[in-house]
């Protein structure tokens, strides 16, 4: 593996910012840290890129110890919210002076920046200081920078957070390709699931600096661990309803079906997407979103029905999940 973290923890005061964190990410693949806001993502990035040191716990990058190595030893290439450009120089020459400062030929820089410059839509914007670009494109600036540096790994925290949404949609597969096409491992951080499933291989999901569960974005959708991975993942949100004993049922709003004799239910709230339409119903269990075809003309009181195959059990007490034989 080319990044191992092992029981990396960080406490700031009494609080605990990050707990007992093991985590490997293999050549080449990109992995997300995705959780809500404060579930320790941002920390653990900067305790990989060295801005913070760790409470306890050690980081190892293509098998060296690197936990009390100094940032600028540590070859990454980062990407975080605040862009840190320098604001005398021109987007080219932004760009152009680390390429520069590790004695790159004029005609290699050239070419790296012609093509990062295309890829992220910046070559019109060569000449312009950072103090005339959008945050979007000072954003875009900076992903190109660590994408110029060719490093022993990739760190991005909300790389596309400033861009709007169609450009993120365009940006998404052609930067994959781009990070997936080369050896270094990537961390990528997002509160965005999906982006963390479109981009990542595998998905870290956090919840009070823990690791809540590790997977394929597929395997985190299809066999959630507990009730907060099943809620956090899938959108629109799973349906939770209580059954007797102590277990609580999983529904995806995908999976709620019209039916002649199941669940009386009526309408409350109606969401036109386009090709679908997203239904909120009120039953004895509570409120029930479905998804339905956007043409259907349905009336207020229906009812609901579902496969047995498509639940997912957990417990109540524990809310982890009940493995199905």
């Amino acid at each position: 593996m080319s990044l191992n973290l092992e029981n990396l923890a960080r406490r700031i005061g009494q609080k605990w910012i990050i707990q007992n964190l093991n985590l490997n990410v293999d050549p080449g693949e990109c992995l997300a840290l995705l959780g809500p806001s404060g579930c320790g993502k941002s920390s653990t990035l900067r305790l990989i890129a060295g801005l913070d040191k760790p409470t306890r716990g050690s980081i190892y990058l293509l098998g060296k110890d690197i936990t009390n190595i100094s940032p600028l030893k540590r070859r990454v290439g980062m990407v975080f919210q605040s862009y840190a450009l320098y604001p005398h120089l021109d987007v080219y020459n932004n760009l152009a002076l680390g390429l520069k400062i590790r004695g790159i030929s004029i005609k290699d820089q050239k070419h790296r920046l012609d093509n990062v410059l295309g890829l992220l839509k910046l070559d019109l914007l060569s000449n312009y200081m950072p103090s005339q670009l959008s945050g979007g494109q000072r954003q875009r600036v900076a992903l190109a920078r660590a994408l110029l540096r060719d490093p022993d790994l990739y760190l991005l925290d909300e790389p596309m957070s400033n861009l709007d949404a169609q450009l993120r949609e365009d940006l998404r597969p052609e930067l994959r390709n781009l990070i997936l096409g080369n050896k270094q491992p990537v961390v990528y951080v997002t509160h965005d699931q999906q982006e963390a499933m479109a981009m990542a291989n595998r998905i870290a999901l956090l919840k009070e600096g823990r690791l809540e569960q590790i997977g394929t974005p597929k395997e985190l959708y299809l066999r959630p661990r507990t009730t907060f991975v099943a809620g956090f993942i899938g959108r629109p949100q799973i349906n939770f309803i209580k059954r007797e004993p102590g277990i609580i049922v999983g529904i995806r709003p995908e999976d709620v079906k019209f039916s002649i004799d199941g669940l009386p239910s009526k309408i409350i709230h109606k969401e036109w997407h386009g090709s679908n339409q997203l239904l909120l119903l009120d039953s004895k269990f509570g409120k029930i979103r479905m998804i339905t075809k956007a043409n259907m003309d349905i009336p207020s009181d229906i009812n609901l029905t579902w496969s047995k195959s498509k639940e997912h059990l957990f417990r109540e007490d524990s809310k982890e999940a009940i493995i199905k034989d």
